[in-house]
């Protein structure tokens, strides 16, 4: 198939570049994944046909943007086509890279992709990004690792085409590569639950081996003014150092976007209705392309929130419940229940005008923790309407100064 088959040598950097980010989670959310009572119809939110797209065609589309691969790395500050920089950490080895180039040479069939239409006639990559990379990695002669750019020559394959480049293929073996068709579903969100049906969609047929997460999905569906808020926000220092390391599967993110969908339930002026993965998709559903109402006095309170967070201390000095132990209920991780109530309660107490110090915000935080009826909100069906209310309700409560008595009644 080559001109010139000349064997690579080995390499230590050859395979493309992974996420530096741990891929075990820090988070304990019980109802993570909780399932939605009222799963929405296909035949109510969406409608889909098929098309053929040859390899030429398919790279060239994403050369220009008309095709977007979402990306999913929290540490990423590349954008894509007007989409925010997530680069997934999981991606094919170079094995895998040189198998799939290999299959279409030998005239094997490949599996089909999804793609949503946006309202721009764009369309997103729902399944099958790495199929698509893979593709236009080999046209353009080039895939990244971490020692940087690498030049794609077959090397996992059979003798015929090792060492080959799209370059030095044969000229039929390269018309082969470019007119091979690749079969796609084309998914068109429509009406009211258009959006709801795509994120379902996207949650079902993910078929790479590693299925994305609820917080990866909305960031490529929900692409905008308030995931970008979100993930300045993630950026805080006080912040990561009472989380902890980013977390590939942005549950980071997610905790910061439940705090602020959240913040008008502490208010008293929004009723929390579950799922939660359905609560937070309605509220970027909302907010896409606007920021939050009061955004950056949003901003301000969650940075005094951290902060105080961050630098309490208990009456021993050293072992209080602030720090790096102050979204955490025991053990290692960070409880996602309690993490939404602190953040939601401490902002509204300041919010309000109480003034905090980080050992008075230790001290609430220790008779929350010690509150039986708070302990069962952030334990028990954490995403039940009853226990949002109460556990925000204790919480607001803890950091107003006032006594958490009457809840335990």
């Amino acid at each position: 198939m080559a001109e010139e088959p000349a064997a690579a040598e080995p390499d230590e950097h050859e395979d493309p570049s992974e996420s530096e980010v741990p891929e075990e989670s820090p988070v304990d959310d019980s109802d993570a994944g909780a399932i939605e009572t009222e799963p929405v119809r296909a035949e109510d939110a969406l409608r889909y046909f098929g098309a053929d797209f040859d390899v030429d065609g398919l790279v060239k589309r994403l050369d220009d943007g008309t095709f977007i691969i979402p990306t999913f790395e929290p540490l990423a500050e590349d954008d894509i086509a007007g989409y925010e920089g997530f680069q997934r950490g999981l991606v094919w080895k170079k094995k895998q890279m040189d198998r799939f180039i290999e299959s279409i040479l030998l005239g094997y069939p490949v599996p089909g992709i999804f793609l949503v239409e946006l309202s721009d006639r764009r369309y997103l990559v729902l399944d099958g990004q790495q199929r698509l990379s893979t593709f236009q990695a080999f046209k353009h002669g080039k895939y990244w690792t971490k020692a940087g750019a690498r030049k794609f020559s077959l090397r996992y394959v059979g003798d015929d085409a090792k060492g080959a480049t799209y370059e030095t293929l044969d000229p039929k073996d390269r018309r082969l590569f470019d007119n091979t068709f690749i079969q796609a579903t084309i998914v068109v969100p429509r009406g009211p639950e258009g959006r709801r049906g795509v994120y379902s969609l996207f949650e079902r047929i993910n078929s790479g081996g590693t299925n994305l997460k609820p917080q990866q999905i909305r960031v490529a569906l929900y692409a905008g003014a308030t995931v970008n808020f979100v993930r300045d926000l993630n950026k805080d220092p006080n912040w990561r150092a009472i989380f902890g390391e980013h977390n590939r599967d942005l549950k980071d993110h997610e905790l910061i976007l439940r705090a602020i969908a959240l913040i008008p339930t502490g208010h008293g002026s929004q009723s929390f209705r579950p799922p939660m993965a359905q609560f937070l998709n309605n509220y970027l559903e909302l907010y896409q392309d606007e920021l939050p109402p009061d955004h950056e006095g949003i901003r301000d309170r969650f940075t005094k929130a951290t902060a105080l967070l961050r630098e309490g201390t208990g009456e021993g000095g050293e072992t209080g419940e602030t720090g790096e132990s102050a979204l955490r209920i025991k053990g290692t991780q960070v409880n996602a229940a309690h993490t939404d109530a602190v953040l939601v309660g401490l902002m509204t107490a300041l919010e309000n005008g109480k003034s905090h110090t980080p050992e008075s915000v230790t001290t609430a935080l220790s008779q929350l923790k010690a509150n039986t009826m708070y302990q069962k909100a952030v334990a028990e069906s954490t995403s039940h309407a009853d226990q949002v209310r109460l556990r925000i309700r204790l919480a607001t409560a803890a950091f107003q100064g006032e006594p958490l008595g009457a809840e335990q009644e």
